[in-house]
């Protein structure tokens, strides 16, 4: 008998250690996944407060990350303090600039009286031209002034783009507005964009007036007198094209990739007034907005651009 239980309690041993080795093992494996989870909440934490900018190193004890949840730790740490560091300098940016337009404007809009004074005087003819001179380089002065803040603000995104739903009529009825008052006949504006009221593109209005506006003055300082500047619409499949097609001089083909690199001006051109920004902008402008601009020149016969606006999203104009 004694040996009958000895011989089953032999044979149960295993059956036992196995059924023990099996609740370790599962112990183990619950405490892992605990661990685990926790860890991946940590973490899920941590990265939903960097993305919203709001991490921040006291909410979190470093005494208590493994080593994983320590290095993205300390990888979050060093990205907010540089987030801290550039909004810093952006606003340091944007004081300078800021600084710069206001403290312009005052020896500029001098100048600009007291030409307008001496213009009132009884001046000799080549006294004169020597006003006029200096009312011209006030005048570009000025202008790069203006430019400069701008690409300034726009590169260092102080000032952003807002596209909206806009009705392609409304941005052309601005244009018109804007170029109508010139009195430039060579400008002409298809009126076919009318019979396209339906058509919206997604845009910031004010500052793709500006973009478009840009091209053109271009195109008015490189087409002669007897030439002529056409501004029609033309619909795509997934974008609309504001296009402006000029008879002017055109571009060489080896010069068509710079005419939008910031400052560049053509040799060809010297004797023209500009400083190399309104290109540059408009394509900066338009390519914040999701769009782009297109280009196709042959020199001494002319240049078509073609600003491509995409189509409407979910975002509507107030």
């Amino acid at each position: 008998m004694i040996a009958l239980v000895s011989r089953r309690i032999f044979w149960n041993i295993p059956v036992i250690f196995l059924i023990f080795a099996v609740l370790v093992l599962a112990g183990v494996l619950i405490y892992v996944s605990i661990k685990i989870r926790r860890e991946y909440a940590l973490l899920d934490q941590m990265l939903d407060s960097a993305i919203e900018g709001t991490f921040q190193e006291k909410n979190f004890d470093e005494l208590m990350l493994s080593r994983l949840e320590s290095k993205m730790y300390q990888f979050l740490s060093s990205s907010s303090l540089g987030r801290k560091s550039i909004e810093e300098e952006k606003e340091k940016v944007e004081e300078l600039i800021a600084n710069i337009s206001h403290q312009t404007k005052t020896p500029i809009t001098t100048i600009r009286l007291y030409a307008g004074l001496l213009e009132e005087k009884d001046l000799q003819e080549e006294e004169k031209l020597l006003v006029k001179r200096i009312e011209e380089q006030n005048d570009r002065m000025a202008f790069l002034i203006e430019n400069l803040v701008k690409m300034s603000r726009l590169e260092n995104g102080i000032v952003s783009v807002h596209p909206v739903n806009q009705d392609i009529a409304v941005l052309m009825d601005n244009l018109t507005g804007i170029f109508e008052k010139s009195g430039d006949h060579r400008i002409f504006f298809d009126p076919g964009f009318r019979e396209q009221e339906t058509v919206q593109v997604c845009c910031d209005l004010k500052w793709t007036v500006e973009a478009i506006s840009n091209i053109i003055e271009n195109a008015q300082k490189y087409t002669d007198q007897n030439g002529s500047i056409v501004i029609t619409v033309i619909p795509y499949h997934s974008f609309t094209a504001v296009q402006i097609k000029d008879t002017g001089i055109g571009i060489a083909e080896e010069e068509q990739a710079s005419v939008f690199s910031r400052f560049y001006r053509s040799e060809k051109v010297n004797d023209k007034k500009g400083v190399g920004l309104g290109l540059y902008l408009a394509r900066e402008i338009i390519s914040k907005q999701g769009g782009y601009i297109s280009l196709q020149s042959e020199e001494g016969k002319g240049s078509c651009f073609r600003v491509f606006l995409p189509e409407r999203s979910g975002k509507k104009a107030e």
